[in-house]
Order: C-alpha cells, then sequence, then structure tokens
C-alpha cells in the first residue's frame, strides 16, 4: 500500500444530511418541490449537472445555467453547513497516520472546487493531502472511474498499491472499476448494504488504523 484516496462528501466530513436540506431549500425557491423519492433516485451520489438537468428537464439549459444553477445551490449548502462543519470522527488523527508513515494521499470528489477548499480549509485538513481532485478535474464524473484513475497517476501509484474509502454506490462503482481496495464509510448506506461491495466497511475512521488497512490490503 503506498496511496489512500478519499472522496470528500460522506467520508472526510458527513455532509449529506445538509446536501439534502440544500436541494429541498434550492428548489422550493425555483418553485420545484423535491419529494424524498426523487432525491434518492436522481440526487443522492449524482453529479450537480446530472441533477440540474433532471429537475429543471422542462427548461431547456445552456452548459453556463447548468454551471450556474448548480453553483448557487453549493452556496446554499455552504451557507447551511459552515456553522455545524465537523469531520467524520477519527479522520484527522488517521490522516496524521498516513503522512507519519509517508503514504501519500489525495481527494477524488465530484464536488467542485469551492466546496473542496472550503471542507479542508475549515477543518486545517490541506496539509495532509498531497493530491486534490474536484469536478473540474476530471471529464466523466463518478461512477466512471476516471478521477481515481487520474489521482493514481498524479501520486504515481498503481491500482494494487491503492486504497480508496467511499461512501456512496456510485462512487463505490468507480473505486472497484479503478483496480484499487475499496473500503466503505457507513455514513449514506449502512454496513449491511455496503459490506457486498467493498473490500471492508468501517461505520467511521475511530474503526480504521494502519495495522487494519494494511493486514486487509495484504490478504485481498
Amino acid at each position: 500500500m503506498k496511496a489512500v484516496i478519499f472522496d470528500m462528501d460522506g467520508v472526510i466530513v458527513d455532509t449529506n444530511p445538509t446536501h439534502h436540506t440544500a436541494w429541498h431549500r434550492y428548489f422550493e425557491q425555483h418553485g420545484k418541490p423535491l419529494t424524498d423519492a426523487d432525491f434518492l433516485q436522481h440526487v443522492s451520489g449524482k453529479h450537480n449537472s446530472q441533477i440540474v438537468r433532471h429537475l429543471f428537464a422542462d427548461k431547456p439549459l445552456t452548459e453556463a445555467e447548468i454551471q450556474q444553477l448548480g453553483d448557487e445551490k453549493e452556496a446554499l449548502f455552504r451557507d447551511l453547513y459552515k456553522s455545524v462543519i465537523t469531520p467524520v470522527p477519527g479522520i484527522p488523527a488517521f490522516l496524521k497516520a498516513l503522512k507519519e508513515a509517508g503514504i501519500k494521499t489525495a481527494v477524488g470528489t465530484s464536488a467542485p472546487l469551492a466546496n473542496l477548499d472550503f471542507v479542508l480549509d475549515e477543518l486545517d485538513l490541506r496539509p495532509y493531502f498531497d493530491v486534490l481532485l474536484h469536478e473540474r478535474s476530471i471529464t466523466h464524473p463518478k461512477p466512471d472511474p476516471e478521477v481515481y484513475q487520474k489521482a493514481m497517476s498524479m501520486l504515481g501509484v498503481s491500482p494494487e498499491e491503492s486504497v480508496i474509502f467511499e461512501d456512496s454506490m456510485t462512487g463505490i462503482q468507480a473505486a472497484k472499476a479503478s483496480g484499487a481496495y475499496v473500503v466503505g464509510v457507513a455514513t449514506t448506506q449502512s454496513p449491511d448494504e455496503l459490506r457486498p461491495f467493498v473490500n471492508d466497511v468501517i461505520r467511521d475512521f475511530t474503526e480504521m488504523n494502519l495495522s487494519r488497512l494494511q493486514e486487509g490490503v495484504s490478504v485481498s
């Protein structure tokens, strides 16, 4: 194991409840109520461009308008989350242990750069990462493995040398397709829902340490 790559939402920070609130408020502002069923089917784990296209399907949108609508929603999210932002338990100590062990690290998120900067700077986690990838770093969003393949390339490691932490089924599909060892973080799905699709499952990073990770990778 030479590198560990992290998704952001649901892995570094448990932002999903706030994103849920932000999407509901945002579409109410646009006169388009968002049902829980629509959220699960068309929002959870999806890229912003996909969400905006679906929920504004009755209105032809340019790429610039799609980007603007997504940016407006993310600004609302940051306003809501700023007062409650907190890392997933145990991740600061785990990142410190990886850095001290000389293991390379990256973030591979479909979130916009503004959200990535917001999270890393609010929590003082930026120094722990060697590579940072966000929505504009890639052409194909998850479940395409591009973001993880690019992270490995920039870190100079192979899939067999890499571990990815993911929480959503869309992200797990991307992680598995990249060829890495995948650990599911049970913030979005339950451990039982994740277990069939990943190599290991944790509820948060208080359950993870270097020994457990290295042992899992060595026997996979």
